[in-house]
């Protein structure tokens, strides 16, 4: 028993813990930590909408450059009239239409369609060749930051390649550009 009570009086000399100083500076470190946590997160949240915003300034040039490109692909010809520009194209091609202008159909019919760039947007017009009428204009794609989306190699008169350019602002303001373009079939499309 002797040995209990010598134990038993003498202070415990491990006690395990952590002191106010300790506790303080795990305090100020984790407080750092979850504050650089914040800030990455508030930072993520006020440039999604400009990121939102460049994806679909990117996905809606993606579709509008495929559409003329194809289109260009399978084109009979580049007409004379109206003239190629900068920012107009009007081609002999195959359109999936009962009509030109009318109705879709199953099978492909040539008709004249003519792409223009104006006020910062592009429309696509549908018209039976040889007709001087251009057809009823629908817009495809529109936010444009210039409206000279066409390039003609080696000549607008006589076109070998024709190169399709669509930019776009963004909110944060630099442009996004999709472009694309096309070797004509024949070298006279």
């Amino acid at each position: 028993m002797g040995r209990f009570a010598d134990t038993a009086g003498a202070p415990c000399r491990s006690e395990d813990g952590w002191t106010l100083i300790e506790l303080l500076v795990a305090l100020t470190i984790g407080m750092v930590v979850l504050g650089g946590a914040v800030t990455v997160f508030i930072g993520a949240v006020r440039s999604e909408p400009r990121t939102a915003s460049k994806v679909s300034a990117v996905q809606d040039g993606r579709v509008a450059v495929e559409r003329i490109t194809r289109e260009l692909r399978q084109g009979l010809e580049v007409l004379d009239e109206p003239a190629p520009a900068a920012n107009q194209v009007s081609l002999l091609t195959y359109v999936k239409q009962a009509t030109c202008g009318g109705a879709p159909a199953a099978t492909s019919i040539p008709c004249r369609v003519t792409y223009t760039c104006a006020a910062g947007a592009c429309t696509r017009a549908v018209a039976p060749p040889g007709e001087s009428s251009t057809g009823t204009a629908t817009q495809i794609v529109s936010g444009l930051t210039t409206t000279d989306v066409f390039t003609y190699s080696p000549n607008a008169a006589d076109p070998v390649y024709v190169d399709v350019t669509l930019s776009f602002a963004t909110r944060e303001g630099g442009p996004v550009v999709v472009s694309d373009g096309v070797g004509l079939r024949n070298g006279d499309l």
